[in-house]
């Protein structure tokens, strides 16, 4: 989509088609189908055209109409989220913007801003809406936003120099809200974090002081390095802390201790795809009643029951005369989701 919207405006644009032969597409189709043949072939075989009316009909196009996965949002938000998802950079691309308009109509410019403008458009317009979406087109607005730097065409106007103090203001909102979830999921203070926290703040407090004095790449690049350390505190300390945040985790390592051999798992209301990284692939996605049926042949099963559904679970074990074993029950949060979980173990186990 976003290299045929680009080509497409760029043709527009120059009301000419005749460069797109430079280009040779159709010996790049021919290297197209022989890359992907092979794996729509096996995918064919194996389960038949289901899975392109359900990958393309039931996937992707749905989610243009309708809001899938509880991720529907209303056009704009891409946007709004750019300032955090292209941070800290997000700040030097406002200021770059009134310079990209005055060149807009330059052969690069031109070329970049038709790789993002569309496939911008679309994205906003589609109901469901992923931060990871747009990503695609963050090159495109890296390259702009470099050029205007190095040729040192950065607005002047106050307001816009103005979302500098950012640099200093996000990393302190963003470390103060990480101790704040650690406390609340796990009680705990964090206290490794800290001096990461601490060093990152430092660094966006002598970007935004010394932007006018030392110049945007040189306060860019103290912000970054203060971006660097905020992620470690984020991603080594924080995240790893937060074990109620990743049932997933908890679920597998209950496979991994069964006393059997080869355990399988079957899992009912909780679908994140971790589950399925960590626990094998062999692992199966259903609901309550298929969790039952799929613990009826015995042997080392085991199913994962969220809340919401396990009176259904019930149920349909008396209805079938399914004898189980109740194990532990993991409490968690489906970050995907925004909810938290809390999932039952049922378990039919064999010797070995």
């Amino acid at each position: 989509m976003v290299v045929g919207l680009a080509a497409g405006t760029l043709v527009l644009l120059d009301r000419s088609a005749r460069w797109l032969l430079a280009l040779r597409p159709m010996a790049g189709l021919l290297w197209l189908l022989l890359l992907v043949l092979p794996w729509f072939i096996a995918i064919y075989a194996r389960v038949g055209i289901q899975f392109l009316i359900g990958s393309v009909g039931e996937d992707m196009l749905a989610k243009v109409a309708s809001p899938q996965e509880t991720h529907g949002a209303p056009p704009g938000l891409y946007l709004i989220l750019f300032f955090v998802t292209f941070f800290p950079a997000s700040i030097l691309a406002g200021l770059a913007a009134p310079a990209i308009w005055a060149v807009r109509r330059e052969a690069a410019a031109r070329f970049l801003l038709a790789w993002v403008v569309p496939s911008w458009i679309v994205f906003e317009a589609v109901i469901t809406k992923l931060p990871h979406y747009v990503l695609p087109l963050y090159p495109a607005i890296a390259i702009l936003t470099a050029a205007a730097v190095e040729s040192k065409v950065l607005s002047q106007r106050v307001w816009l120099k103005r979302g500098v103090m950012w640099w200093f203001w996000a990393p302190m909102i963003v470390s103060i809200l990480a101790v704040v979830t650690a406390v609340i999921i796990e009680r705990d203070l964090a206290l490794l974090a800290w001096p990461f926290f601490a060093a990152a703040v430092v660094c966006g407090l002598f970007a935004w002081q010394l932007y006018d004095e030392e110049g945007a790449e040189r306060a860019f690049t103290r912000v970054v390095e203060g971006a660097v350390l905020m992620a470690i505190g984020i991603y080594a300390v924080v995240v790893p802390s937060l074990e109620r945040a990743f049932p997933s985790v908890a679920l597998a390592d209950i496979l991994r201790e069964a006393p059997c051999a080869a355990p399988m798992a079957a899992s009912a209301g909780y679908e994140e795809p971790s589950l399925v990284f960590l626990a094998g692939t062999k692992t199966r996605l259903t609901d309550a009643a298929g969790a039952a049926d799929f613990l009826l042949p015995g042997g080392c099963r085991f199913a994962f029951v969220e809340a919401r559904q396990q009176r259904v679970f019930a149920l349909r074990a008396e209805a079938i005369g399914l004898r189980y074993n109740r194990g532990p029950l993991v409490e968690g949060y489906d970050i995907s989701i925004g909810k938290p979980v809390s999932i039952a173990v049922f378990e039919t186990v064999t010797a070995p």
